[in-house]
């Protein structure tokens, strides 16, 4: 009886763990944010801002890029553009240089140290007050910059999130973009009550002076938003400034660049474990627990729930049927592995992301806990 106890308290405790994860922080967040609003004090204004560009060996985009870049509604005579090429071997430099008759800055770092560390020598080298950081997959509507910088006018605001939106090649063959807007609308709320716990990496905002303690070697998109915090300002979302980029068609570079992202954001959490106590922190603590560091303990709490199961199939119907569930979202999502093409059906497509998105979350985890980092930046091809 005693083991059957423990099973049934480690159940009901990972269960909830999963639980609230998925569907009870989004609930909790969504009735939050019908009875408490903070809102923005947007202007339509133009101060100077500097737009950095972070490339490796980026030749295939860097032209589009740029060219995209140019096409910005914002006035060019206040957005600074700066490429920090972060130690390419290819002709990324040479097109870059191209276009410096139309004032392309380039920073040209001989060797590679990393997208965040390039960030940080693009920041130094900035010349405005409020930074722009994307990288060379995103393409941006004309209007991303101009809607963007709308949010700096509250002087609360210290960092704005532009919105990821995922166009997928495959016909939707991934669940990527389904969870790209499950995020997306996660962000919304965070930012309507209050402040976001992570900005986009591909394209967002900061104000300069909070990026003095700039770290080489870790996620800005993370810890910005964190040390925003800590300085009494706000990160927040503007659903008006919007990033496109490509989801990978490959499975398994989709799931590097997953654990590549959970590893650089585990380092970043407990560098800022301090953010997790909500004496200090309040409501953002409890935000930064239930979105970033309880979606990372999903893993293990799928198996603990797996495991107790086992101990409980004798105690009720229920327990049966939950080991059942179980047991069949592993066999659709294994069918979906050895069946590719059945990775574009819903029964299989919801099934195997959830699986692959936190088998990515282990990885990650022991690539953590085994010391294994990515110190050098290698971008992701579109």
């Amino acid at each position: 009886m005693k083991i059957v106890a423990i099973s049934m308290m480690i159940f009901w405790l990972a269960l909830f763990v999963i639980v609230w994860t998925y569907f009870g922080y989004f609930l909790v967040l969504w009735l939050l944010s019908l009875f408490r609003t903070r809102e923005i004090k947007k202007e339509v204004w133009f101060p100077s801002v500097s737009l950095i560009i972070t490339a490796h060996n980026e030749e295939r985009q860097i032209r589009q890029k740029i060219e995209n870049t140019l096409t910005l509604s914002y006035p060019r005579e206040k957005l600074e553009i700066i490429v920090v090429s972060d130690g390419s071997t290819d002709s990324t430099v040479q097109i870059v240089k191209s276009f410096q008759n139309q004032d392309i800055k380039l920073l040209a770092i001989p060797d590679r140290h990393g997208k965040h560390y390039g960030q940080g020598k693009g920041i130094a080298m900035a010349q405005s007050d409020i930074i722009v950081l994307t990288d060379t997959t995103t393409f941006l509507d004309q209007d991303a910059v101009t809607n963007i910088i709308c949010n700096f006018a509250d002087p609360e605001v210290g960092c704005v999130s532009g919105v990821d939106c995922a166009r997928d090649d495959q016909s939707g063959t991934t669940g990527e973009i389904a969870y790209v807007k499950y995020e997306m609308k996660l962000r919304t709320m965070e930012s309507r009550i209050g402040s976001l716990v992570g900005v986009s990496g591909c394209f967002f905002a900061v104000r300069k002076h909070l990026c003095g303690a700039w770290i080489d070697n870790m996620s800005s998109d993370f810890y910005i938003p964190i040390i925003t915090c800590m300085n009494g300002l706000r990160a927040v979302i503007e659903h008006k400034a919007i990033g496109y980029y490509k989801v990978l068609s490959n499975p398994t570079r989709e799931f590097e660049r997953k654990v590549r992202t959970i590893v650089h954001g585990l380092e970043v959490l407990f560098h800022f474990k301090d953010i997790l106590n909500p004496f200090k922190y309040g409501g953002y603590s409890l935000k930064m627990i239930s979105h970033k560091l309880c979606r990372w303990l999903v893993p293990l709490a799928l198996i603990l729930v797996f495991l107790s199961n086992l101990f409980l199939l004798n105690q009720s119907i229920f327990y049966q049927i939950t080991f059942a569930a179980q047991l069949l979202l592993y066999l659709l999502a294994l069918i979906a592995f050895i069946v590719k093409k059945l990775q574009g059906m819903v029964i299989f497509k919801i099934p195997f992301f959830f699986v692959m998105a936190n088998l990515s979350i282990l990885v990650a985890w022991y690539k953590y806990l085994a010391n294994e980092k990515y110190l050098v930046w290698d971008p992701t091809k579109r």
